[in-house]
Parts: C-alpha cells; sequence; structure tokens
C-alpha cells in the first residue's frame, strides 16, 4: 500500500461532497473524529488518574475536541474544556457540542490553563486544516502555550500548520496527530518532531471521492487499487497508525497503515 497525500484544496472539496452529495452533517463527522480522538488519548495514557486539558477553537477542529472531552468524561476520565477565544465565539454546531458536554460535567474555560500538570494530557483542538498564516494575538498566546506543554495530542493537523506546504507556524511537538479522513500532504512534508506519530481516523468517506473526484493522479506513482486496501483496514478499525516514506532525492512521499 503506497498513498499519495492531499491539499487544503482537496480536503475542502472532500468535506464539500461529503455534505452536499452525500448528505452527511458535519456533526456525524464531528462525533467520528472526537471519539477516536478519545481512543487515541487513552492509547497515549498509561496513568488513569491523567488529567485531559482541551484547547478547542472556535470551529469544526473545537468542536472534535469537545465530542472527545465529553466521550473521555463518558468513560469516567477527568477532562476540562478551554476556548482561547472565549465560549462565545464558538460556531453554532461546536456550541451544541459545548452544551452537551457540560450537561455530562465537563467543565468549561475561557482562555487556556495557567499552567501544565505533569500529569496532564493536552488535545490541541485550536486550528484544523483549514488554518491561514495570519498573525493574531490570541493564536500567538496558544501557540506558545503548546511550545511549553509537556504532553499534547493534536486533532486532524498540529495548530499552524499549513497542510499543503507544511510550513509549521505553531512550532511545538507533539507526541502524536490523529489526522482526519486521509493523510494531508504538509503532514508528510514536514519535519517528523512537529507531528510526533501520525495516525488516521476514518469518518466514512467513499473511497470513490479520493478515486475520480478530487483530482489525484492515479496514473504515476500510485496505484487506486491500493484504496481498496485503505478500506479493509478500515473495515477492521477506524484508527490506525500510519507510516509516512519519504524519498528526499526524488521529492516523493507515500503513506500507509502500519501492520
Amino acid at each position: 500500500m503506497r498513498l499519495p497525500g492531499i491539499s487544503k484544496d482537496q480536503m475542502i472539496e472532500v468535506d464539500r461532497i461529503l455534505m452536499e452529495e452525500y448528505n452527511v452533517p458535519v456533526e456525524l463527522m464531528m462525533e467520528h473524529a472526537g471519539l477516536n480522538l478519545a481512543r487515541l488519548s487513552t492509547i497515549k495514557t498509561e496513568d488513569a488518574n491523567t488529567l485531559f486539558q482541551v484547547i478547542a477553537g472556535s470551529g469544526n477542529n473545537g468542536g472534535g475536541g469537545i465530542v472527545a472531552a465529553r466521550r473521555l468524561a463518558s468513560w469516567g476520565r477527568e477532562v476540562e474544556i478551554y476556548f482561547p477565544k472565549g465560549k462565545r465565539a464558538l460556531y453554532d454546531t461546536p456550541r451544541r457540542q459545548s452544551i452537551r458536554a457540560q450537561k455530562i460535567g465537563v467543565p468549561l474555560f475561557d482562555g487556556l490553563p495557567s499552567r501544565t500538570k505533569k500529569d496532564c494530557l493536552i488535545l490541541d483542538c485550536y486550528i484544523g486544516y483549514g488554518y491561514k498564516n495570519r498573525k493574531d494575538e490570541i493564536s500567538s498566546t496558544v501557540f506558545s502555550f503548546l511550545q511549553n506543554s509537556n504532553k499534547i495530542i493534536s486533532l486532524d493537523v498540529p495548530s499552524g500548520l499549513d497542510i499543503t506546504s507544511g510550513e509549521n507556524i505553531g512550532n511545538f511537538e507533539p507526541l502524536a496527530t490523529l489526522t482526519i479522513a486521509f493523510i494531508k500532504k504538509g503532514l508528510m512534508t514536514t519535519k517528523n518532531q512537529f507531528i510526533g506519530e501520525l495516525w488516521i481516523t476514518d469518518i466514512g468517506v467513499p473511497s470513490k471521492v479520493y478515486q475520480n473526484k478530487i483530482g489525484i493522479n492515479w496514473s504515476g506513482l500510485f496505484d487506486s487499487k491500493d484504496l481498496m486496501k485503505l478500506d479493509e483496514k478500515f473495515q477492521q478499525d477506524s484508527l490506525h497508525r500510519v507510516i509516512i516514506e519519504k524519498n528526499l532525492n526524488k521529492n516523493q512521499f507515500f503513506w500507509w497503515i502500519k501492520e
């Protein structure tokens, strides 16, 4: 199995197709992503008393983090959610998710944690694949906080990473990144320490979307039959570790599911 990465424009088209052509609501995609972020978080923590602190943005990436918090809390884990831009800035769908999380007892805070504890795991759900290189005080504060945190898992991409170019403004080093649906080009080209272990979660994108709807060239380095192998993996489990292969001399990048 050798698969290509996709760009920001291609991922935007994937989301559009799911919502407009297949009538899959963003809330359902958010639930899949958040559940598997919660699963990965428990895999990466040995101590049952670990505190999970979710740093949630105002958009869909933040919504996935809120779902993860709710699921962790429902499993009896200690969780807190922090909104750097404040709860009032939440878009409609993440706002509904925050109400659900609050109803089962997850504490919600505006701003950032005052300090990172040794027995704490940070879930970086601030900005996903839609990140644009813009300099604002809140984002700079979030990046600085993450740079000084010991243990981080990022949802979809580490906040501040351009998924097409691999340019990294966040400049922090997560333990792991759980990307959604398909591997993004920037995750393959940036330095390994800026993504940590790379994992992928299935949110139900049909293979034919990647095969013939978003402009991937399958006639050269890649074989679309490998999408069938990816489907087989996702039938077994919706959460998998990913291996990146880099041939820098030829500027070639591949990924596959770790056996």
